[in-house]
């Protein structure tokens, strides 16, 4: 067993292959098994050390010939341990903000929809703002959006009885629903179930 001392980090400082050999045998597992004690994650307790490893082996010639390497080595790992789980914990909080936001809107639209009354949504005041609407149609439009939406009568058969074409009925639909939206829009959502 090789002892590891001040001459085998001046080794390998120096780039001598055998010793980075002899460094890896030897604290490989030491390394894997402290960071995966902290990520729970064999995968990226893995990538972790080995990229220490590879860092060491890429920068040697910039360390001193009297560093403690396994020191080094242990200190690469935990700031990349440390990262690592400060962008977690960011990460987690991040989802519990959103999650947070989901879960107001849930509970505004329970509330919204446990105070929804429908005898109110089809009350007087809606009503009136639908009949207005209908009545600043014109004539013909005004006649036939209420064949088609209050009397259910089919486009033929609107067509069959005014004496137009099937293609006139529609336009005349088409633009009497663009005008009630316009009118509408601040009940839209009532106004379309109704019509």
């Amino acid at each position: 067993m090789v002892i590891f001392d001040k001459n085998f980090s001046a080794r390998i400082v120096q780039g001598d292959r055998e010793a980075f050999d002899e460094l890896f045998r030897l604290f490989y597992n030491r390394l894997f098994r402290f960071a995966q004690g902290y990520l729970n994650d064999e995968c990226k307790a893995e990538d972790i050390v080995q990229d220490a490893f590879l860092m060491l082996w890429e920068r040697h010639d910039t360390l001193r010939p009297d560093s403690h390497v396994p020191a080094w080595l242990l200190t690469v790992v935990r700031n990349r341990i440390l990262n690592h789980v400060e962008r977690m914990k960011r990460q987690v909080e991040s989802e519990q903000i959103y999650a947070r936001r989901v879960v107001r809107d849930c509970e505004l639209s329970i509330s919204s929809l446990s105070a929804c009354d429908p005898e109110q949504m089809f009350g007087h005041e809606v009503e009136q703002i639908i009949r207005r609407a209908i009545d600043a149609l014109p004539e013909k439009t005004r006649e036939i959006i209420l064949m088609s939406r209050f009397d259910d009568m089919s486009n033929r058969e609107i067509a069959d009885k005014l004496n137009l074409s099937v293609k006139s009925v529609e336009y005349h639909i088409t633009q009497a629903l663009k005008k009630l939206r316009l009118e509408l829009k601040d009940y839209i959502m009532f106004a379309l179930f109704f019509l």
